[in-house]
């Protein structure tokens, strides 16, 4: 037990930063880590102030209803949802084929303990999100409610345990897809394609639970199925939600017992496969004889815009994490192409106006999401040598990872762009802002990331899921994206004004001019700095 709480506790002060802030004697490593657990701060507040809107708006609908008990299995069916997808993509990387393998295996402990502190760490992480969204829920429905004494210390206890099964489950499903792809020929390819498709899967069985919220009579219509397809889809949300609303103990033990269960069985197996399995992922097949061909020569700038493509698609957690958003992108597209009018009366939108003031800012936050230069200085790592003795300069160095953004998006916005167009059939100057606001977005937030990282990097990192879903730069842009859409979106759809558009246009079109005159003027001597 010495051995698992020493290595657990390594993990989860190396997670947040605290083995800095503590240990550090360097002043920027300091600050650095400071910076990273007050961004974790920061992204702790920030989703739960819209768990505690989102809790509400459903208490309200269910309460109208009689039916708020129903709050605590759909927020626990939502945060396993949440847990199960995080856990996939952290499993390579956390779990298997992390960093510092070879030392931490040559360190006098047993394997079984190596396995279980990693498991622990990533059930921490998870937990925070879980607390983001059962935690609000809970408060929600106890000041509706006001329960018996004893709710309390066991919504405490049970909140602990719900994230556990997602998190077993997802470690199981990306040993699965990691094992599976680690010899295949093109295996970064092939693991994308895999995450994606499981990540795909569970946001599609999510949304069938999704339901009007503002109208009590058409949740009454879809209370009672929404119960059922909970206890469906995933039983342990129903007896989460019977053994604290009904008092159900056999509820309670079920939950209790599967989640030690789950436990149990993959710390067995991982007690036995531990090695194989990373020594399977680490270990490369022997290719074929290599043979000279014909060199291709190109430009400087090609040179490191290739370079930064190879390395964005060698990573399959930077790309799930980016792309995604780029899929909800087409996925929008398609929606209203094929069912506008639907969309139109599932948010209860009468007329067709203010949805085309708003879709163009839901666009734009959907690209926000999807940048991949606030990661993409971190991701260099202890390789970032290389880049400082090139005979380059920092400005084609940083156009390079923008570059690679661009790709992304443009081509994605344009075509969502044109499936919205034409299912909707606006003006030409709304069809216009359909193009220009994501664009917009896309250009200034691409720029945004770098201007972030560039600040605040990660370059000592032992696995990439501490730089792409940790780091304080990624975290920053992706909220900065919710409030920089959210508002300007909020003010066209009240106003119904014309000039919310492109006044939101000019604005960041002048802040990524003003913050690429940043960059360009003191990248290098950042670039210098960076260690």
């Amino acid at each position: 037990m010495r051995e698992l709480w020493i290595l657990t506790k390594l993990q989860i002060s190396s997670l947040f930063g605290i083995n800095k802030i503590l240990h550090m004697k360097n002043s920027e490593e300091k600050k650095q880590g400071k910076r990273a657990l007050g961004t974790l701060i920061a992204m702790i507040f920030a989703l739960g102030y819209f768990s505690v809107l989102y809790s509400i708006m459903m208490a309200e609908g269910f309460a109208a209803i009689g039916m708020l008990p129903t709050l605590l299995g759909v927020m626990a069916l939502a945060s396993s949802a949440l847990i199960l997808m995080f856990s996939i993509f952290e499993t390579k990387g956390v779990l298997f084929g992390f960093g510092d393998y070879d030392i931490v295996m040559s360190w006098p402990v047993s394997i079984r303990s190596v396995a279980a502190s990693r498991v622990i760490s990533m059930y921490a992480y998870n937990f925070i999100y879980g607390l983001l969204l059962l935690l609000p829920a809970g408060i929600v429905y106890a000041v509706k409610a006001g329960p018996a004494w004893w709710f309390y210390p066991l919504y405490l206890v049970l909140m602990l345990l719900i994230p556990a099964l997602p998190t077993i489950i997802g470690a199981l499903l990306g040993t699965v897809l990691t094992v599976i792809t680690a010899r295949a020929k093109k295996s970064n390819l092939v693991g994308i394609l895999a995450q994606l498709a499981l990540v795909v899967g569970i946001m599609f069985l999510s949304m069938r639970t999704s339901m009007p919220l503002s109208d009590p009579g058409k949740i009454a219509g879809s209370a009672e199925t929404l119960s059922g397809v909970v206890a469906r889809m995933y039983p342990p949300a129903q007896w989460f939600q019977d053994a604290l609303t009904a008092g159900s103990p056999v509820s309670a033990l079920w939950l209790l017992l599967l989640s030690l269960a789950s436990v149990a069985v993959l710390l067995l197996w991982l007690g036995k496969s531990f090695v194989s399995i990373n020594s399977r992922i680490k270990s490369k097949p022997r290719g074929e004889t290599f043979v000279m061909r014909r060199q291709v020569r190109s430009g400087q700038m090609a040179a490191l815009v290739r370079r930064e493509r190879a390395r964005y698609f060698s990573s399959s957690l930077y790309v799930v994490n980016t792309a995604f958003s780029y899929i909800m992108l087409l996925a929008a597209g398609i929606a209203l192409l094929v069912k506008a009018d639907a969309v139109a009366t599932f948010f209860e939108i009468p007329q067709m106006a203010p949805l085309l003031s708003i879709i163009p800012f839901v666009l734009g936050w959907i690209v926000s999401m999807g940048t991949t230069t606030a990661a993409a200085i971190s991701m260099e790592g202890k390789s970032l040598w290389i880049v400082k003795s090139m005979p380059i300069r920092a400005r084609d160095w940083l156009t390079a990872k923008l570059a690679v953004t661009l790709m992304l998006a443009i081509p994605s916005i344009l075509l969502a762009s044109t499936l919205i167009v034409i299912g909707l059939k606006p003006g030409l100057l709304d069809a216009f802002w359909m193009y220009a606001v994501p664009l917009a977005y896309s250009i200034a937030f691409g720029v945004f990331g770098l201007w972030l990282n560039i600040r605040m990097p990660r370059l000592d990192w032992q696995n990439e899921a501490e730089v792409v879903k940790q780091g304080g730069s990624v975290m920053v842009c992706v909220f900065s994206g919710m409030g920089v859409a959210f508002v300007p979106g909020l003010v066209a759809a009240l106003t119904g004004s014309a000039l919310v558009q492109p006044v939101t246009v000019i604005l960041l079109l002048a802040l990524t001019l003003w913050m690429w005159r940043s960059l360009v003027k003191s990248g290098e001597r950042r670039l210098l700095l960076l260690h």
